[in-house]
C-alpha cells in the first residue's frame, strides 16, 4: 500500500478524532488536561468567563384607558420603527380583546440595542404622565450564555482544524478515485456542521448584544355590546347554533341508519315476497 494510499484511509480515522474531542454538552468545567492548557488568564477562554456573556429580557407591564394605552403603543412602535433596524426590531405584536368583559390586552415585543433601551426608559416617566398612564409591573431576567459560548467556539475551532486537514489531503494525495470522492463526501459533511455550528454561535452573540423587550398593555374600558338590540342579537346567534347542532345531529344518526338500511331492506323485501307468494298458491284439491 503506497503512502498516499494510506493517507486517504486515514480520513475517516480523522472524523471520528474530531467527534471525540467535542466538547460534552452537560459538562461544566473542561477536564484536567484542557486546564492545563488553558491555565494561562489571558487566554480567549479565561476571557470570555471572565466576563459573563449575558441574554437579558425585560418586561414592562403598562395599564390605562383604551385610548391612552392605544397613544402609549403607537409611540413606541413608532420609536422603535424610527430607530432603524440596527437600533430595534419589532418582533410581534399581539391584540387579545374581551368586548363582553371590557377588557383588552396587547403585547410589543422587540430586540433592541441598550443603546436604545436606555433612551427609551429615559422618556418612559414622561410618556406615562403624558397619557395618564400607569407602570402595572416591571421585570428583568438574564441567562448567562458564557459556557455555551466558549464550547461552542471550541466545537468549531476543532472542526476548522479538522477541514483543513482533510483538503491538505484532497490536494496532496494521489490515491484511487474512489478513496478521493469518500474523503470529499466527508469534507462536505464537516463544512455543513462548520456552519451550523457558526449560525448558532452568531445567533447567541447576537442575543448577548441585544435585549428582548415584551411591553404590554392593558385597558379595562373597552366598550361592550350594550346596545337595546344586544338580547335580539343574542338570541339569533344562540338560535343559529342550536339550528347547526340539530343538524349535525340528524346527519349523524343519518349515516348510522343507512348501512343498517343496506342489510335489513333485502331481508324485508324476501320476507314481504314470500307472504305474497303464500296468499296467492291455489288451495290444494
Amino acid at each position: 500500500m503506497t503512502k498516499s494510499r494510506w493517507i486517504l484511509l486515514a480520513a475517516p480515522a480523522l472524523v471520528a478524532l474530531a467527534a471525540c474531542s467535542k466538547p460534552a454538552p452537560d459538562s461544566k468545567a473542561p477536564p484536567p488536561a484542557a486546564l492545563a492548557d488553558k491555565a494561562s488568564p489571558d487566554t480567549d477562554a479565561a476571557k470570555a468567563l471572565s466576563v459573563p456573556q449575558l441574554a437579558y429580557d425585560y418586561s414592562y407591564g403598562f395599564s390605562g384607558s383604551a385610548a391612552n394605552t392605544d397613544a402609549l403603543l403607537n409611540a413606541d412602535q413608532a420609536a422603535c420603527e424610527g430607530a432603524g433596524p440596527t437600533q430595534c426590531q419589532m418582533l410581534s405584536l399581539t391584540n387579545d380583546t374581551n368586548g363582553a368583559a371590557g377588557y383588552a390586552e396587547k403585547t410589543l415585543e422587540l430586540r433592541a440595542t441598550p443603546d436604545w433601551l436606555t433612551r427609551w426608559q429615559g422618556g418612559l416617566d414622561a410618556r406615562l404622565a403624558q397619557g395618564h398612564d400607569k407602570l402595572r409591573d416591571h421585570k428583568v431576567a438574564s441567562e448567562d450564555l458564557s459556557l455555551q459560548i466558549v464550547d461552542t467556539e471550541a466545537h468549531l475551532k476543532n472542526k476548522e482544524a479538522l477541514r483543513d486537514r482533510m483538503l491538505k489531503i484532497v490536494r496532496t494525495a494521489h490515491g484511487k478515485l474512489s478513496d478521493l470522492v469518500d474523503v470529499e463526501n466527508q469534507l462536505s459533511q464537516v463544512q455543513t456542521e462548520i456552519d451550523a455550528t457558526q449560525s448558532s454561535l452568531a445567533v447567541m452573540r447576537s442575543r448577548t448584544a441585544t435585549v428582548h423587550v415584551t411591553l404590554s398593555y392593558q385597558s379595562d374600558d373597552v366598550p361592550g355590546d350594550d346596545s337595546v338590540f344586544a338580547p335580539v342579537t343574542g338570541a339569533l346567534k344562540s338560535s343559529v347554533g342550536v339550528t347547526m347542532n340539530v343538524l349535525a345531529i340528524l346527519v349523524t344518526v343519518g349515516a348510522g341508519l343507512v348501512p343498517l338500511a343496506l342489510v335489513v331492506a333485502p331481508v324485508v323485501w324476501f320476507i314481504r315476497r314470500s307472504n305474497r307468494r303464500k296468499n296467492i298458491a291455489p288451495d290444494a284439491p
